[in-house]
C-alpha cells in the first residue's frame, strides 16, 4: 500500500490528511490537498470523502486529479487526443476569439473529443455492433428487411447457405422473474426449474464486499475505479453458492453483486453511461494465494432478492 496519494502530479502524504480528518479538521484536509496539488474544492473534498470511507487505498499509482472531468481544460484535452492518449476527458469552452482558419481546426477537434466521449462512455466501444445489431432486428420486424448481424459482419464471418451458426454461450445470470412479461416468464421459471437448486450448496467462506469490489476491479481493467470515484458507487455481494468448476483454484463460488450508491443510501441497476457489468459472477482464490479474483458466471444461481432488499434505500 502507497504513503502518499498522487494528485494533480504532486505527491501527498496519506498521513498527514489521515491525521487531520482524525482530529476533526476535515476542511483542513480539504484545504491542504486543493493548495498543495492546485486543484478545485470539488476535488479536494472528493478525495477527502474517499479517505473516510476507506477507499483510498484503492486508487493507489493513478492520478485522482484526472479522474474530475471538469478539471480539464479545453486545450489539454486537445492535447490528449493529438497524442492518442486513451481518456478522453469533458472539456471547458474556450471563449477567446480566434482567426478564422485556427477556429475551424479547433471546432473539428472538438467535435471529435466530443465523439469519442460519447461513443466511449455512452455507447461503449464494445457495444457499438451489438446496438446496430438491435436496430437490424428492429427494420427485420417492422419492414421485412433481412437484418444484419453486425456482430457476425465484424468479425468477417461468412453467412452462407448451408452454414450453420455456433451457437451462443448459455446466459447464466439470474433473472428476477417479477419483471418479466407472461410470454417469456414461462420459459424462465422452466430454466429455474431444470437448475435444480435445491441441490445448491451455500458456503461460508465466500469473498467480503471489498473483496469482490478488488477482484472486479482487476476483472474490467479499473473501468470500476470511475465508477468507484465519480458515482460514488460500490460493490456489494450477496449469497454464494460452491462451483464444483474450480478449474486448478484452490475455491470456486457464484454468487450475484449489486451496485450500492452511497450518496442515494440505495442500489441502482447499471453505472451510468456504459453498462460494462453483470449482476453475477464466479470469485475463485488460486492455489497458493489469499486474493479473490473473478470471472464470467458459470452456473446458474437463484437471483438474490434478500441482498436488493438489505441495500434498499429507506423513504
Amino acid at each position: 500500500m502507497n504513503k502518499s496519494i498522487l494528485v494533480n502530479k504532486i505527491e501527498i502524504d496519506k498521513q498527514e490528511i489521515i491525521d487531520l480528518i482524525k482530529g476533526g479538521n476535515r476542511d483542513g484536509a480539504i484545504d491542504l490537498i486543493g493548495k498543495r496539488a492546485d486543484v478545485k474544492f470539488k476535488t479536494a473534498r472528493d478525495i477527502v470523502q474517499l479517505f473516510e470511507e476507506g477507499h483510498i487505498h484503492l486508487f493507489d499509482g493513478k492520478d485522482l486529479f484526472l479522474m474530475d472531468y471538469d478539471e480539464i481544460s479545453h486545450n489539454e484535452a486537445i492535447d490528449k487526443v493529438a497524442s492518442n492518449q486513451s481518456s478522453f476527458l469533458e472539456v471547458e469552452k474556450d471563449g477567446s476569439k480566434r482567426s478564422g482558419g485556427k477556429r475551424g481546426l479547433i471546432i473539428g477537434l472538438s467535435v471529435l473529443v466530443v465523439g469519442f466521449i460519447f461513443f466511449k462512455y455512452i455507447v461503449g466501444f464494445n457495444q457499438i455492433g451489438h446496438h446496430l445489431s438491435e436496430i437490424g432486428q428492429l427494420f427485420d420486424k417492422s419492414e421485412g428487411i433481412p437484418a444484419v448481424d453486425v456482430d457476425t459482419a465484424s468479425r468477417g464471418a461468412s453467412l452462407e447457405p448451408g452454414v450453420t451458426r455456433v451457437a451462443e454461450a448459455e446466459d447464466f445470470r439470474p433473472v428476477d422473474t417479477n419483471l418479466l412479461a407472461p410470454e417469456f416468464k414461462s420459459a424462465e421459471m422452466e430454466k429455474i426449474k431444470n437448475a435444480h437448486f435445491d441441490k445448491l450448496n451455500p458456503v461460508l467462506k465466500s469473498p467480503t464486499d471489498e473483496d469482490a469490489q478488488l477482484a472486479l476491479i482487476h476483472l474490467t481493467n479499473r473501468r470500476l475505479t470511475d465508477v468507484i470515484i465519480q458515482q460514488k458507487l460500490n460493490i456489494k455481494i450477496g449469497r454464494c453458492y460452491e462451483n464444483p468448476n474450480k478449474e486448478g483454484n484452490k475455491f470456486c463460488v457464484s454468487c450475484m453483486i449489486l451496485l450500492y450508491n452511497r450518496e442515494k443510501k440505495d442500489w441502482q441497476e447499471a453505472p451510468d453511461g456504459e453498462n460494462f457489468l453483470d449482476n453475477a459472477y464466479d470469485f475463485y482464490l488460486p492455489e497458493g494465494g489469499d486474493t479473490w479474483e473473478a470471472k464470467p458466471l458459470s452456473m446458474h444461481i437463484p437471483y438474490d432478492y434478500a441482498l436488493f432488499k438489505k441495500y434498499e434505500g429507506k423513504d
